[in-house]
């Protein structure tokens, strides 16, 4: 009998119920709950289609149990702002993803990054404004620029960004190995501006607090930690810099932001309307009493996390898969563990590698 109850672990990590699973794979719900009870037994072909509709290797749902334990063998450091979140299925399904993109990188001679350290005790708004506009220096970003797509401007440096579905409550995770530089896994479910704010997050983690990353912090998380202060302060600042906000909204000081604004300055730069309010908060424009006040409104009006203004997600190609069409160009991996490796069915990923040869011979 294969590892069934695996079945159950990731589709719930990924947010995926029973009936869903069971649509996709055309079976039904019953099915699907007697797979994960190990009162039936799924085939070998139904067993990829769920790795494929779950975005993970087939082999993690194999009854081997060294899938599990691969993250200690990997060498990867983790931090969490949630360690608890981390389990050792989830951890070794994210291990496997950075195992199979540094595979490539050395493949094709890429060059992997890992941020220079700048350790960081408690919380400091000065020390994290001043390391926002060296990041943004360091990305090609001018002072008043908006950023646009976050995610492919740390691509371009050489970080490892991987979009995995997670837990509606879980944004984001970061490692790192000093040989195979650092990676930042991104809720795939979220909306855009939400994964653009937390892959910088998560570069804040990188920068500031890389040495707490060999031993994990239970403690960790909280809009109390100082940690979290500090990470979500610099998302704030590589997105929306001081200049811009004092630029954007001088002629509302110590007056209500309209809701239209925000929507507007949140299509234009690529940020929550919440992350507007956070900023306008920290430079003064308006008082933290007033940000809570909006920020409620907001909350009250469209839920939680919900807001009126959809961002468009990004078509363009990722980092990975350009390097892995490279990498078939070049003939050095087969189109099988292409397919494998960014999570596509065959079928799709040779019309589109035949696309680009046709492309080619024109």
């Amino acid at each position: 009998m294969r590892n069934v109850n695996s079945i159950r672990i990731y589709r719930e990590q990924a947010g995926i119920s029973q009936a869903e699973l069971g649509q996709y794979l055309g079976v039904t719900r019953q099915t699907i709950a007697a797979w994960e009870k190990g009162d039936r037994e799924p085939s070998v072909a139904q067993l990829t289609q769920i790795a494929q509709f779950l975005d993970i290797a087939v082999d993690l749902l194999l009854p081997d149990t060294e899938a599990v334990a691969m993250p200690e063998t990997a060498g990867l450091m983790f931090r969490a702002d949630q360690p608890s979140a981390l389990n050792p299925h989830l951890r070794a399904a994210l291990s496997r993803k950075a195992e199979d993109y540094t595979f490539i990188e050395q493949l094709i001679h890429e060059i992997p990054t890992l941020p220079e350290m700048r350790p960081l005790a408690g919380y400091d708004a000065h020390v994290v404004e001043e390391v926002a506009r060296e990041i943004r220096d360091w990305l090609g970003m001018g002072e008043t620029c908006p950023l646009g797509d976050a995610l492919a401007l740390l691509e371009s440096k050489g970080l490892k960004v991987i979009l995995h579905p997670l837990p509606n409550e879980i944004s984001g995770f970061s490692a790192y190995t000093e040989t195979s530089g650092a990676v930042i896994f991104i809720n795939a479910v979220h909306p855009t501006e939400r994964k653009f704010f937390t892959a910088l997050h998560e570069l804040a983690h990188l920068i500031f607090h890389r040495q707490e990353y060999r031993v994990p912090n239970e403690k960790a998380g909280g809009r109390s930690d100082p940690r979290e202060k500090v990470a979500n302060h610099f998302a704030g600042a590589v997105l929306l810099p001081e200049d811009v906000i004092r630029r954007e909204l001088h002629g509302y000081r110590r007056r209500w932001l309209p809701e239209p604004l925000l929507a507007d300055m949140k299509r234009r730069y690529g940020v929550s309307m919440r992350t507007v309010l956070y900023r306008a908060a920290d430079v003064g424009i308006i008082s933290q009493k007033q940000k809570e006040q909006q920020i409620g409104q907001l909350n009250k009006k469209h839920g939680l996390t919900n807001e009126p203004v959809d961002l468009p997600d990004s078509e363009r190609l990722t980092r990975l898969e350009r390097m892995v069409f490279l990498a078939l160009l070049q003939e050095e991996i087969t189109i099988s563990r292409a397919a494998e490796i960014l999570g596509k069915p065959l079928v799709e990923l040779r019309d589109t590698l035949n696309d680009w040869l046709e492309e080619l011979e024109v």
